[in-house]
């Protein structure tokens, strides 16, 4: 605090001297203005003094010095100047025009009248000139802000983000001002988390944080130009809501100049539509946070759903055999036992597929899945894939077409197998009994093609937009064993994407599915 207190009174201090130093800029215009006075009046005298010589009426006399005092009151802008200009004009025109010359004195009765009707003309013709001079210039002004209303309130009306929001705000108002510009939002907790600066970043100084930091903290407009933290360098302005101080714009001029009240004007109105903006932003992102969240919710009572109604055929049919097994066991004959235990075991095997799949892809979705990158013989890969798959065949052929080169990729082997044991499950689930599926390897360029063919009935359209999804079923109702609860292609997309490569599904021709995957060779994956 005792540090804050010092800059103050040194802004103060700083304050009372630009205030000074505005009052001899004031002086420097008004001698000026003088000089341009002087030089006109001069002119009108001289033009005067030779229309006299040529013997021209008075009266385009008068009007030569009404000519001079319109176009000085137009020049000055001001009041007092047209007032002051009025009084030269008739001036001088007594010292050098009425008889006797060269002295203020006149002879004729009917000059006073004169010199008035000419003061008042002079002075009241000339307050009109000032008058259409200010509107014309609040009518350019207004119509140049409106432009700049318009154009910045379309460019706001793009944003997507806070980030974006920043970012355009500065690029916008440092154009129309030519400043260096500063926009920076803040959090609920008073952290700031967008910050943007377009031009030169003045704004890391010490008295600029302590600038900035007070404007958020008042919620009052502090810096450069008011009288809270005028040795700062920019002017800084808060953005404003109904929920409080969303964050802060400094606008920093060049050569130290400060924002005029037009300017200060301009940004007021400019300040609100990025609240607007900011606001809708905020609310856009916490329903989106809700929307993922009741998503998640949704999804995590999709897959209870799915997992107690596929694991509930297994645990069935396991119980079953088992009781029954238990109930009449001497009774049975060993072959039936042994068929027993074969069925247990298949059952216990899909379910524990089922909870691998469940349990990859749940590690998938929380990033924390860390690939045990080897160098692996795609062969082997194949050749392990089919072999656990085979007890599952049904009286299907699986045929295997393996190039005669051995081909080495580096891979996470398990994860790779597993994509292939789930292409084969699909397959062999989907195809008639006794038909032929064909797995093939062969390179393509700089890759790797892993290919499952099938001879089933293929995939409809609607199956095609939705097939790589969570817990999508296949509509096909030749199909009555289990369907598993939708992760499978899930999980291999997502295993094959994790290494580098690609996975496609299609249709063969008359009939069946093409489903391979592409994995980069050994020279281009290290």
């Amino acid at each position: 605090m005792l540090n804050i207190n010092k800059v103050r009174t040194k802004n103060d201090e700083n304050f009372f001297h630009l205030k000074h130093q505005n009052e001899q800029n004031k002086e420097k215009s008004f001698f000026k203005k003088l000089i341009i006075l002087i030089f006109i009046m001069s002119l009108c005298t001289a033009i005067s003094l030779l229309f006299r010589h040529l013997k021209i009426y008075e009266s385009n006399i008068v009007m030569m010095y009404l000519l001079g005092i319109l176009l000085f009151s137009y020049v000055a802008g001001g009041y007092l100047y047209s007032f002051t200009a009025s009084i030269c004009g008739v001036l001088l025109y007594n010292f050098f025009f009425t008889e006797p010359y060269y002295t203020l004195q006149v002879y004729r009765p009917d000059y006073p009248i004169t010199f008035l009707v000419m003061f008042t003309v002079g002075f009241i013709t000339s307050m009109l000139t000032i008058k259409v001079k200010l509107e014309t210039q609040l009518v350019e002004e207004r119509e140049e802000r409106i432009k700049s209303l318009y154009y910045i309130g379309k460019k706001l009306l793009q944003v997507q983000s806070g980030e974006y929001l920043a970012k355009v705000s500065a690029e916008e108002i440092s154009r129309l001002f030519n400043a260096n510009v500063l926009v920076q939002f803040f959090e609920s907790s008073g952290n700031f988390c967008y910050r943007n600066v377009e031009g030169e970043d003045v704004f890391t100084e010490h008295k600029e944080l302590i600038a900035a930091l007070e404007t958020y903290q008042t919620g009052s407009p502090c810096g450069c130009g008011t009288l809270l933290f005028s040795l700062a360098k920019a002017y800084y302005t808060p953005v404003l809501s109904q929920n409080g101080v969303l964050g802060v714009i400094g606008i920093s001029l060049p050569e130290s100049l400060t924002l005029s009240n037009t300017q200060r004007t301009l940004i007021d109105a400019i300040v609100p539509q990025i609240a607007v903006i900011f606001e809708r932003e905020r609310l856009y992102e916490k329903q989106q946070e809700i929307q993922l969240e009741i998503q998640g919710e949704r999804l995590r009572t999709d897959m209870l759903r799915s997992i107690s109604h596929d694991l509930r055929t297994p645990l069935t049919g396991i119980m079953g055999l088992a009781s029954t097994m238990m109930d009449n066991f001497d009774k049975v004959s060993d072959e039936v036992k042994k068929n027993f235990l074969k069925d247990i075991y298949d059952d216990a095997e899909w379910l524990n597929e089922l909870v691998e799949n469940i349990l990859q892809t749940t590690r998938f979705e929380e990033g924390n899945v860390k690939l045990n990158i080897e160098e692996e013989v795609a062969e082997e890969i194949v050749t392990e894939a089919v072999a656990h798959v085979k007890k599952h065949e049904l009286g299907h052929k699986i045929k295997v077409n393996i190039p005669d080169e051995i081909i080495f990729l580096r891979v996470d082997g398990v994860l790779i197998r597993q994509v292939l044991v789930n292409l084969l499950s699909n397959a062999l689930k989907y195809s008639p009994q006794k038909s032929d599926i064909i797995v093939s390897i062969y390179r393509n360029d700089n890759c790797v093609i892993f290919e499952v063919i099938d001879n089933g009935p293929g995939i409809s359209q609607v199956d095609f937009q939705h097939i790589f999804e969570r817990f999508y079923h296949r509509n096909n109702k030749e199909i009555a064993n289990r369907q598993g609860i939708g992760l499978g292609l899930s999980l291999c997309k997502s295993i094959v994407e994790a290494h580098g490569g690609k996975i496609s599904i299609r249709n063969n021709e008359p009939h069946g599915t093409i489903a391979s995957f592409s994995i980069l060779s050994e020279k281009e994956s290290m």
